[in-house]
């Protein structure tokens, strides 16, 4: 190996370090990316499984809370609940 063969090897070394590093400096701004755009994502999913809870159980909520509001129209009017009883026994 002759000497002009040892100075290409040296800046072709020399090369390789720069493009690793400029390599490295892009990684690391796509692992920043990826990390914004996976929590965004995340995010998104989160809102989207919460809303399609409340949508898919909307029914059966909205069943539990007519039963509720019967039940306590039912007792105001037969006057057994609390309230209706403590203003029948004012007014008497």
């Amino acid at each position: 190996m002759g000497i002009a063969a040892g100075i290409g090897h040296f800046f072709q070394s020399i090369v390789e370090m720069i493009q690793g590093l400029l390599a490295a400096v892009v990684h690391f701004f796509q692992l920043i990316a990826n990390s914004v755009i996976g929590v965004f994502q995340a995010f998104v999913h989160f809102v989207e499984s919460t809303l399609g809870f409340a949508f898919h159980n909307f029914f059966i909520l909205g069943t539990v809370a007519a039963a509720v509001f019967g039940y306590m129209l039912y007792t105001q009017r037969q006057g057994t609940a609390p309230a209706s009883r403590t203003i029948k026994s004012k007014s008497s």
